[in-house]
């Protein structure tokens, strides 16, 4: 049996325990104050919200292993009520980050989720992106005469409301030229782009957009830009970047 710690060292550790604690949430508060009001300001790609929040779940976790590991020289009853408020500490604390990542409050978080860039296909091979609750995946582009033509499929996931594509929404040519769009498909109906159309929940919507004529003969637009607007809402801009058009 382990001979009890003498008064001094159980008030030194619970001491030490209650610093980290304060150091963690000092740092917490640093990061947020002084990185997250806008970390683009460094000029580092890999700085955006959601590798952040990443980082301070990370974090926390890891502060809150090696705290536990510290309570566990505390006398048993000590022990267990540390290990409690350390558990409902890091829930709450995961709780406050799972919803800043779902749903950011700072200001420059809620711009960034309003501009998203794509570089590629996922792991399944597709080009998708979620904005504003709604899947917007690249199925191809191809030529018909020399005018480019893009299809998508549209599916929302949220309520039913309209969609519309905003008149920004341009094909760049090599040459850095850019190609407005000129006809819209949606289904078997035509619109104007200008035109607002139905998406209904969970139902999976062919549009196709016909780009004006290039002057040259494009393989590859460096990329594709679709200014979008969902139902209310405000601007959104999805770029699909290296787009192949056969």
């Amino acid at each position: 049996m382990e001979a009890a710690l003498p008064p001094k060292k159980i008030s030194g550790l619970i001491t030490r325990i209650m610093g980290g604690i304060s150091a963690l949430l000092a740092t917490m508060w640093g990061l947020i104050t002084y990185v997250f009001p806008d970390p683009t300001v460094f000029g580092l790609s890999f700085l955006n919200w959601k590798n952040l929040i990443l980082f301070m779940s990370a974090f926390v976790f890891l502060c809150v292993i090696f705290l536990g590991w510290c309570a566990n020289r505390l006398p048993q009853m000590l022990n267990g009520a540390m290990l409690v408020i350390l558990a409902a500490g890091l829930a709450v604390i995961f709780f406050a980050l799972g919803g800043e990542y779902a749903k950011p409050s700072f200001d420059f978080a809620r711009d960034q989720q309003k501009f998203i860039e794509n570089g590629g296909a996922n792991l399944l091979g597709k080009r998708l992106e979620v904005i504003d609750g709604v899947r917007i995946e690249l199925l191809g582009c191809e030529k018909i005469g020399r005018q480019p033509n893009c299809a998508f499929e549209l599916t929302n996931t949220r309520l039913d409301s309209e969609f519309r594509f905003e008149s920004q929404t341009t094909l760049f040519e090599e040459s850095g030229g850019a190609l407005s769009i000129d006809k819209m498909q949606v289904g078997s109906s035509k619109f104007t782009y200008r035109d607002a159309f139905p998406l209904v929940r969970g139902v999976p919507t062919r549009v196709t957009l016909a780009f004006e004529q290039g002057r040259g003969d494009l393989q590859q637009a460096p990329a594709l830009k679709l200014k979008v607007r969902v139902g209310r809402g405000e601007e959104s801009v999805v770029k699909f970047n290296e787009v192949d058009i056969k």
